[in-house]
């Protein structure tokens, strides 16, 4: 842009993107090979009763889950490690589905305490499966073998004030998530929002990525098929997002004269290729949202053009992937 809007840069996963200082992470979640992280949220330590609600609002999950899977209960609960946990039985024994009953479930939830940033972190488990029949010790070493796996990632998320170089994934709230290894299955979900301070306005951006294996053809078919849809109603601009190929499509937001709705969906990803992964946006840039002295200065358009072309792999965002080829 010609005019020097205001910005400040953000790291999410793999990727950096600049952003306008009127927007903020509104919300992120991300799965990883041994555990999902549907909300990172850093708590205060000085709250002193996180422990005690946390477990109060498991209870209420599993309460909720016994509805359906009668005899759901804690397994186990840990509040002396880092992080602490509590393990879900959900007892689906008597449930209807053939698939479900051949199964031991369990749901894992951790609490990981940062004594640096005086903070906490709730972290949801991925669900761990065991097939049916299992003899008593033959299913505590499977947990313990899957719930130790799990803890030893979750140990390994940190925080990194942006900008910085380190391996891995950017999480909310600043904080670094890297297990040492290339994880098998990575995908992540980010909204940014714009905001006046005390409340949020029409302006928001979704990225969504997910790597795809090589047998993901029909998966990445159904999500960029809309492509066809829009080319047929809108024109198109090619744009480069984090090194991959995409069309931009743009539009007036019918009830919002001075907002421009947007989506990106890529061209170029590449199936098996960590570095060409499924990465796909859409969005909403309200001008109003602008400083009054830039309102006139820039439009719509031209923000969201600069902002998806300001998304890149960060540096070191990518060396995991490098040092596995």
């Amino acid at each position: 842009m010609s005019t020097q809007l205001p910005t400040q840069k953000h790291c999410f996963g793999r990727y950096e993107i600049e952003l306008p200082n009127f927007m903020y992470m509104n919300s992120g979640r991300y799965s990883f090979e041994n555990f999902d992280i549907e909300i990172v949220r850093a708590v205060r330590a000085d709250y002193p009763n996180i422990e005690k609600d946390w477990i109060n609002y498991i209870k209420e999950k599993i309460s909720k889950d016994s509805e359906y899977n009668v005899g759901s209960r804690i397994a186990q609960k840990n509040m002396d490690s880092n992080p602490r946990m509590i393990l879900e039985y959900s007892n689906t024994e008597k449930n209807p589905d053939v698939g479900m009953s051949s199964l031991y479930r369990f749901h894992p939830y951790y609490l990981k305490s940062v004594p640096e940033r005086k903070e906490w972190i709730l972290v949801t488990g991925r669900s761990i499966e065991i097939p049916r029949p299992q003899s008593a010790d033959g299913l505590d070493r499977e947990l313990k073998n899957r719930t130790d796996a799990q803890m030893r990632d979750i140990k390994k998320i940190a925080y990194h004030a942006y900008p910085h170089y380190e391996q891995g994934y950017c999480l909310d709230n600043e904080y670094q998530y890297y297990p040492g290894r290339l994880e098998k299955r990575d995908s992540y979900g980010i909204t940014w929002s714009g905001t006046t301070g005390s409340k949020d306005t029409s302006s928001y951006i979704t990225i969504d990525v997910r790597s795809l294996n090589k047998d993901e053809q029909e998966f990445l078919d159904s999500r960029t098929s809309k492509g066809k849809l829009l080319r047929t109603f809108f024109p198109s601009t090619t744009v480069v997002v984090g090194g991959i190929k995409g069309e931009l499509y743009t539009s007036h937001d019918k009830l919002n004269p001075t907002g421009r709705e947007f989506q990106w969906l890529p061209s170029g990803t590449e199936l098996g290729n960590r570095l060409k992964p499924l990465i796909m946006i859409d969005g909403e840039i309200d001008t109003r949202d602008l400083p009054p002295e830039y309102r006139d200065k820039i439009s719509g358009e031209e923000l969201i053009l600069w902002i998806l072309e300001s998304i890149k792999m960060r540096v070191g965002g990518d060396e995991d992937i490098l040092s596995h080829r």
